[in-house]
């Protein structure tokens, strides 16, 4: 069994999510936020329901109403906030991140190890992410040597693991079967203000200039990812015309149609679902020329009438000044 922890974001994320997408600074998100800071939530969640009638798309507002339902304990609601706002803004991770610690609380440890690998598949350096992660794969383990526990209560290698996993946690180790806790709900805390340090004069040091190559596979890989999380974004919110648009004007049908028959086909198809959410998970990008790249990832794929998990392969090549894909197929059915 492993102690209840709170999960804590950054201070400045609600800034920071209103800076990325330029939305501009309004009196009444200073005042929802002083309601939140002095616990009036349900004042709070009026104003923000207000300020988003008119603002549906401010991600800043959206994320605090998220937490303000957390801590009314409308935990439903709350789920519904953060998975819109991982379909309307999958490179955001930190509502990926609250979306994973609400499932765990259900104890839906594998929703919320995807939630977080998909948090870190656009942050690979959000450490709550990570610590999250852990503590789901040890619910995960936790819960299987439980099970196993059960089916074969003699087996004494079970029980030195399962104790192996309480002692890592901090608790007193049991011979019991125990059931595993989770993390709890995230909240907003203020960051610590630095102390003053001196002032010195650092020493000159000689920087070598980075190499052209791996300046060039920077940009390259830049560009692959912008155009890779705006197709899934534009293929989440139904945006044909932008899911379409990420296709080079050479691009080649796996099915062996003509490009226009294919774009027929793919019009209809992302246009008829009543939702669809698609989520990339794990992306790894290889530079293979100036002219061309590829990119493998986990494409999870729901819909309101389907759903499917594989992992896919692009391959890209520049057009207009952006790359695009040219090729695109799947390596596995997962």
């Amino acid at each position: 069994m492993f102690p209840t922890r709170k999960r804590h974001l950054l201070a400045g994320l609600l800034v920071a999510a209103g800076t990325l997408f330029s939305y501009p600074a309004a009196a009444n998100m200073a005042d929802a936020r002083q309601a939140i800071n002095e616990g009036r939530y349900a004042q709070a969640l009026g104003i923000l329901d207000r300020h988003l009638k008119a603002n549906p798309q401010d991600a800043e507002a959206r994320f605090s109403r998220g937490l303000v339902l957390v801590r009314m304990q409308r935990t439903d609601e709350a789920i519904q906030v953060f998975a819109d706002l991982t379909r309307d803004f999958p490179q955001l991770p930190e509502p990926y991140n609250n979306l994973a610690v609400l499932y765990a609380q259900r104890g839906d440890y594998e929703r919320a190890r995807d939630a977080l690998e998909a948090a870190l598949s656009t942050h690979p350096s959000y450490s709550t992410a990570h610590e999250n992660l852990g503590d789901v794969y040890t619910a995960l383990a936790t819960a299987a040597y439980n099970r196993a526990l059960v089916l074969d209560r003699d087996n004494d290698a079970i029980r030195v693991k399962l104790n192996l996993l309480n002692q890592m946690e901090g608790t007193t180790p049991t011979t019991e079967v125990a059931a595993a806790e989770v993390p709890s709900a995230v909240e907003q805390t203020a960051a610590p203000t630095p102390a003053p340090t001196p002032v010195t004069t650092p020493t000159p040091v000689q920087t070598p200039e980075p190499a052209p190559v791996a300046a060039a596979d920077n940009a390259i890989s830049d560009g692959v990812t912008r155009t890779l999380f705006g197709w899934a974004s534009a293929w989440s919110n139904q945006n044909v015309d932008g899911y379409l648009d990420a296709y080079h004007p050479e691009f080649d049908p796996e099915d062996g149609s003509t490009r226009a028959q294919w774009a027929r086909v793919r019009r209809a198809r992302v246009s008829a679902p009543d939702s669809i959410k698609v989520r990339l998970v794990e992306p790894s990008v290889e530079v293979v020329s100036a002219e061309e790249a590829s990119v493998t990832f986990i494409q999870i794929y729901e819909s309101d009438s389907y759903s499917d998990r594989v992992r896919k392969r692009l391959i890209m090549r520049p057009a207009n000044g952006e790359w695009k894909i040219y090729r695109e197929a799947v390596v596995a059915e997962l």
